[in-house]
């Protein structure tokens, strides 16, 4: 287990049971984990007057949930929270940072802005016959200050790559059964102050999938605590999107591509769900961001490449409420959206491909899966 930082981001390799690899992230992450800590509390005060101490009590009760739908994921908390040297519900905290924030949020218009452009393109759409995947995460530009790519290897279920911000179990990310998971945050009326299973618990139990379809499965299963986009895809060309409300399976509405295409943002797009949105009518910026990426991605018909999905991420239509995302000087610092990576994943090639920042600023490092996962001829970082 090392830890590499030649990407611009921490690489934390890991391996072992679900409490040894949160033990050893922990203590590879512990700065940046802490530097979470730090921003999160003043990320949940300012959009919804929540203290830590406050928050610590709300995320307990997602706990029972947890344990029954993905125990390994308590595993996991419990070992980054003592090899960072911090406690489990400090990283419960973090881990259900979307409900806290905007579930409680005392300033909607603040929290509104964000996060992510995901995409699916299926092989009758490329040049190369491949299937592709990925996206644009955006948010507060600090979050650049704190993200990492886990790469996770295991015996007993598919190993997989990562992007998170440190503490985090998971966000956008691969697994080496060729299934890639993709995600936008929606925002419903529906919401409140429900109980369930954290967003960001679900994605980590995404990345255990060996099929698209065991990963559908999951999500209908989830009692969920709050609203989500989910775009799945394959290696074996095949791809869904999944947009769901908190709740149970009746609050699931799937859609399947069309002449080889996916693309979703922050607002539901699922007739039966836009009466609950009350994201897009403050950030109509979601509709314009779909509608350019879709665009881009369809003006090379059957001939779509690599680098015209790159290109299609470094859209600037609409700035700043655009595909590649800068922050707008005009307005306070916790209000402010950049793009913290861009990620494009190769599911025939086993390639996961991530930048470190907005993609016109950085350019995209490459890691491979297949019999290991690993940036080639780069050397380590002592271990911390």
């Amino acid at each position: 287990m090392n830890a590499r930082e030649e990407t611009g981001l921490p690489r934390i390799v890991l391996r072992g049971s679900p409490y040894e690899r949160g033990l050893r992230y922990g203590q590879l992450a512990r700065d940046r984990i802490r530097r979470s800590m730090a921003f999160y509390g003043e990320v949940f005060q300012h959009h919804a007057g929540l203290s830590w101490e406050d928050a610590i009590r709300m995320a307990g009760r997602y706990r029972p949930y947890i344990a029954d739908f993905s125990p390994d994921s308590l595993l996991e908390m419990q070992g980054i929270a003592e090899g960072a040297g911090l406690t489990a519900d400090d990283i419960l905290v973090l881990n259900a940072r979307s409900e806290l924030m905007f579930s409680s949020a005392t300033r909607p218009t603040a929290a509104a802005a964000g996060e992510c452009t995901s995409f699916a393109v299926l092989p009758d759409a490329t040049a190369n016959g491949h299937t592709y995947a990925g996206q644009n995460w955006d948010w507060i530009p600090t979050a650049l200050e704190t993200a990492v790519v886990l790469e996770v290897h295991r015996d007993d279920k598919p190993s997989y790559v990562t992007v998170a911000e440190a503490g985090h179990l998971a966000k956008a990310g691969m697994n080496d059964a060729g299934l890639a998971v993709c995600t936008n945050t929606l925002v419903s009326n529906l919401d409140g102050d429900r109980v369930g299973v954290p967003y960001h618990i679900v994605l980590r139990s995404l990345l255990d999938a060996p099929t698209i379809s065991a990963a559908t499965r999951l999500i209908y299963a989830a009692q969920r605590a709050f609203s989500a986009n989910y775009l799945l895809a394959h290696r074996d060309g095949l791809a869904v999107n999944i947009e769901t409300t908190s709740g149970d399976a009746r609050g699931v509405s799937t859609r399947l591509p069309k002449d080889g295409l996916l693309v979703h943002t922050n607002h539901f797009a699922a007739d039966d769900f836009k009466q609950y949105d009350i994201r897009v009518n403050l950030y109509p910026g979601s509709l314009f961001r779909l509608d350019d990426v879709r665009r881009s991605l369809r003006r090379e018909g059957r001939a779509l490449t690599l680098e015209g999905i790159q290109h299609a991420l470094r859209s600037h239509h609409n700035a700043p409420d655009s595909v590649c995302w800068h922050p707008d000087p005009t307005k306070p610092a916790l209000d402010r959206r950049a793009t913290i990576t861009s990620i494009v994943m190769d599911l025939d090639a086993g390639e996961f491909l991530f930048t470190a920042g907005p993609p016109c600023l950085s350019d995209y490092t490459s890691l491979q899966l297949g019999a290991h996962i690993g940036v080639q001829d780069k050397a380590p970082l002592t271990e911390g």
